[in-house]
């Protein structure tokens, strides 16, 4: 799998748009909130495999809302991402820590 492709997905949904495009599966989440706790300064978030994509999105947001440095496009991403079968897997953990390394 060509991870670096949801890389660019999601930057080419939060920054040519005016409004951010929807997260269209888990990796993109993933991907997504990687970018996210990487620009708010904080470390790398651990989920295990198995987890709902619904609890890891829920997580990530108590933790990313009210920190400064985050994209508000890269947020309402997130906010709006609404897949509700996906569970975390070993490509969407990839593209976390891929994504996290590259920022935005």
């Amino acid at each position: 799998m060509v991870y670096e492709l949801y890389l660019e997905a999601v930057r080419t949904k939060v920054t040519r748009f005016e409004h951010a495009s929807r997260l269209i599966n888990g990796k993109e989440l993933a991907c997504a909130v990687g970018m996210a706790f990487r620009q708010a300064g904080l470390p790398m978030p651990e989920p295990e495999e198995g987890t709902e994509a619904e609890n890891f999105q829920n997580e990530s947001l108590k933790v990313l809302e009210g920190k400064t440095g985050v994209e508000e496009k890269l947020m309402d991403a997130i906010r709006g991402y609404s897949r509700r079968d996906e569970k975390v897997d070993e490509d969407m953990l990839a593209v976390l820590k891929l994504a996290y390394d590259a920022g935005l």
